[in-house]
Protein backbone atom coordinates (compact mmCIF):
# COMPACT_ATOMS: atom_id res chain seq x y z
CA UNK A 1 0.00 0.00 0.00
CA UNK A 2 3.10 1.90 0.72
CA UNK A 3 4.29 2.12 -2.54
CA UNK A 4 1.04 2.63 -4.63
CA UNK A 5 -0.17 5.37 -2.07
CA UNK A 6 3.05 7.36 -3.41
CA UNK A 7 2.21 6.24 -7.40
CA UNK A 8 -1.07 7.76 -6.70
CA UNK A 9 0.19 10.92 -5.36
CA UNK A 10 3.08 11.35 -8.09
CA UNK A 11 0.33 10.60 -10.55
CA UNK A 12 -2.28 13.49 -9.42
CA UNK A 13 0.51 15.49 -8.79
CA UNK A 14 1.74 15.44 -12.53
CA UNK A 15 -1.75 15.98 -13.56
CA UNK A 16 -2.84 18.73 -11.62
CA UNK A 17 0.62 20.52 -12.84
CA UNK A 18 -0.37 19.90 -16.32
CA UNK A 19 -3.81 20.35 -16.74
CA UNK A 20 -5.60 21.86 -19.38
CA UNK A 21 -9.16 21.56 -19.62
CA UNK A 22 -11.49 23.30 -22.61
CA UNK A 23 -13.90 25.11 -21.53
CA UNK A 24 -12.59 25.98 -17.74
CA UNK A 25 -14.19 28.45 -15.82
CA UNK A 26 -13.71 30.74 -13.13
CA UNK A 27 -14.04 28.29 -10.75
CA UNK A 28 -11.03 26.20 -12.20
CA UNK A 29 -7.74 26.85 -10.93
CA UNK A 30 -4.58 25.52 -8.81
CA UNK A 31 -4.53 26.22 -4.95
CA UNK A 32 -2.45 25.41 -1.68
CA UNK A 33 -3.84 25.79 1.80
CA UNK A 34 -1.88 25.76 5.23
CA UNK A 35 -3.32 24.71 8.43
CA UNK A 36 -2.08 23.55 11.69
CA UNK A 37 -4.48 20.15 12.77
CA UNK A 38 -5.06 18.15 15.28
CA UNK A 39 -5.07 14.01 14.49
CA UNK A 40 -6.89 12.48 17.74
CA UNK A 41 -6.08 8.74 17.95
CA UNK A 42 -8.81 6.89 19.74
CA UNK A 43 -8.66 3.20 21.04
CA UNK A 44 -11.19 1.50 23.21
CA UNK A 45 -8.92 2.76 26.58
CA UNK A 46 -8.04 6.21 26.08
CA UNK A 47 -6.93 8.73 23.17
CA UNK A 48 -4.43 10.86 22.50
CA UNK A 49 -3.93 13.97 20.39
CA UNK A 50 -0.83 15.34 18.35
CA UNK A 51 -0.57 18.40 16.89
CA UNK A 52 0.87 18.52 12.63
CA UNK A 53 1.52 20.98 9.90
CA UNK A 54 -0.94 19.90 6.85
CA UNK A 55 0.13 21.25 3.66
CA UNK A 56 -2.24 20.44 0.15
CA UNK A 57 -1.78 21.54 -2.82
CA UNK A 58 -5.26 20.99 -5.20
CA UNK A 59 -6.94 21.71 -8.30
CA UNK A 60 -10.33 22.69 -8.06
CA UNK A 61 -12.81 22.29 -11.17
CA UNK A 62 -16.36 23.51 -10.53
CA UNK A 63 -17.33 21.33 -7.67
CA UNK A 64 -14.90 18.87 -7.79
CA UNK A 65 -11.35 19.30 -6.03
CA UNK A 66 -8.59 16.91 -5.90
CA UNK A 67 -5.48 17.37 -3.01
CA UNK A 68 -2.33 16.20 -2.52
CA UNK A 69 -2.26 16.57 1.50
CA UNK A 70 1.15 15.93 3.26
CA UNK A 71 1.51 16.74 6.72
CA UNK A 72 4.57 16.70 9.29
CA UNK A 73 4.61 16.76 12.82
CA UNK A 74 4.26 19.41 15.16
CA UNK A 75 4.31 18.33 18.72
CA UNK A 76 3.65 15.19 20.34
CA UNK A 77 1.57 13.88 23.00
CA UNK A 78 1.62 11.69 25.83
CA UNK A 79 -0.51 9.72 28.22
CA UNK A 80 0.34 8.20 31.49
CA UNK A 81 3.94 8.34 30.25
CA UNK A 82 3.43 6.56 26.84
CA UNK A 83 4.59 9.58 24.28
CA UNK A 84 3.02 9.28 20.32
CA UNK A 85 3.64 10.91 17.61
CA UNK A 86 2.10 11.28 14.29
CA UNK A 87 5.88 12.05 11.79
CA UNK A 88 3.38 12.08 8.53
CA UNK A 89 0.83 11.93 7.27
CA UNK A 90 0.12 11.69 2.64
CA UNK A 91 -2.99 11.57 1.58
CA UNK A 92 -5.26 11.78 -1.66
CA UNK A 93 -8.33 13.41 -1.17
CA UNK A 94 -11.77 13.88 -3.45
CA UNK A 95 -13.60 17.32 -2.84
CA UNK A 96 -17.03 17.66 -3.90
CA UNK A 97 -19.13 20.72 -3.25
CA UNK A 98 -22.89 19.41 -3.41
CA UNK A 99 -24.34 23.11 -2.58
CA UNK A 100 -22.24 25.71 -5.10
CA UNK A 101 -25.14 28.84 -3.90
CA UNK A 102 -24.31 29.36 -0.34
CA UNK A 103 -21.44 31.74 1.83
CA UNK A 104 -20.25 29.04 3.56
CA UNK A 105 -19.07 26.27 1.04
CA UNK A 106 -19.54 22.41 2.62
CA UNK A 107 -17.22 19.93 0.78
CA UNK A 108 -17.89 16.06 0.92
CA UNK A 109 -14.26 14.36 1.17
CA UNK A 110 -13.08 10.86 0.35
CA UNK A 111 -10.04 9.75 -0.19
CA UNK A 112 -6.98 7.31 0.57
CA UNK A 113 -4.72 7.96 3.08
CA UNK A 114 -1.33 6.99 5.12
CA UNK A 115 -0.78 7.44 8.68
CA UNK A 116 2.27 6.79 10.54
CA UNK A 117 2.32 6.29 14.43
CA UNK A 118 5.29 6.48 16.25
CA UNK A 119 5.09 5.85 20.30
CA UNK A 120 7.50 5.28 23.20
CA UNK A 121 7.63 4.50 26.94
CA UNK A 122 10.27 4.41 28.88
CA UNK A 123 12.60 1.73 28.96
CA UNK A 124 11.11 0.20 25.89
CA UNK A 125 12.00 0.71 22.43
CA UNK A 126 10.17 2.98 19.93
CA UNK A 127 7.42 1.80 17.83
CA UNK A 128 6.20 2.88 14.63
CA UNK A 129 3.23 1.41 12.86
CA UNK A 130 1.79 2.68 9.47
CA UNK A 131 -2.17 2.80 8.96
CA UNK A 132 -3.63 2.91 5.42
CA UNK A 133 -6.87 3.28 4.17
CA UNK A 134 -9.54 4.74 2.89
CA UNK A 135 -10.49 8.42 4.36
CA UNK A 136 -14.05 10.19 4.52
CA UNK A 137 -15.03 13.33 5.97
CA UNK A 138 -16.64 16.79 5.86
CA UNK A 139 -15.18 20.66 5.27
CA UNK A 140 -16.42 23.92 5.56
CA UNK A 141 -14.78 26.98 2.87
CA UNK A 142 -15.67 30.48 3.49
CA UNK A 143 -14.08 33.37 1.57
CA UNK A 144 -12.81 36.59 2.91
CA UNK A 145 -14.67 39.66 1.39
CA UNK A 146 -11.73 41.68 0.76
CA UNK A 147 -9.49 38.60 -0.93
CA UNK A 148 -11.99 36.50 -2.44
CA UNK A 149 -9.16 34.06 -3.56
CA UNK A 150 -7.83 33.84 0.36
CA UNK A 151 -10.69 31.67 2.17
CA UNK A 152 -10.86 30.28 5.34
CA UNK A 153 -11.33 26.56 5.87
CA UNK A 154 -12.24 23.66 8.47
CA UNK A 155 -11.93 19.96 7.93
CA UNK A 156 -12.97 16.50 9.58
CA UNK A 157 -11.56 13.98 8.50
CA UNK A 158 -11.12 10.22 9.28
CA UNK A 159 -7.51 8.76 8.13
CA UNK A 160 -8.46 5.20 9.21
CA UNK A 161 -11.18 3.41 10.87
CA UNK A 162 -10.40 0.07 12.36
CA UNK A 163 -11.82 -2.42 15.03
CA UNK A 164 -9.99 -1.09 17.46
CA UNK A 165 -8.32 2.10 16.35
CA UNK A 166 -9.51 5.03 14.82
CA UNK A 167 -7.70 8.10 13.63
CA UNK A 168 -9.06 11.63 12.82
CA UNK A 169 -8.19 14.89 11.81
CA UNK A 170 -9.45 18.77 12.70
CA UNK A 171 -7.79 21.24 10.46
CA UNK A 172 -8.62 24.88 10.98
CA UNK A 173 -6.42 27.00 8.18
CA UNK A 174 -6.44 28.72 4.86
CA UNK A 175 -6.57 28.25 1.16
CA UNK A 176 -5.18 30.62 -1.67
CA UNK A 177 -6.78 30.22 -5.08
CA UNK A 178 -4.53 31.03 -7.91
Amino acid sequence: MCKSIHSLKALLFCLLVNIYIPGATANTGLYISLAPAMVEIDTENASTRPTLVDFRFGYKFDIHQLELSVMSSLSDDSLNQLVVDVPSVNSVFYRYLPYEDTSVKIHLILGVSQVEVESSYPFVPTSTETFDGASFGVGFQESFTSIPQLKLKLDFIRLYNGDNLNINLLSLGVSYEF
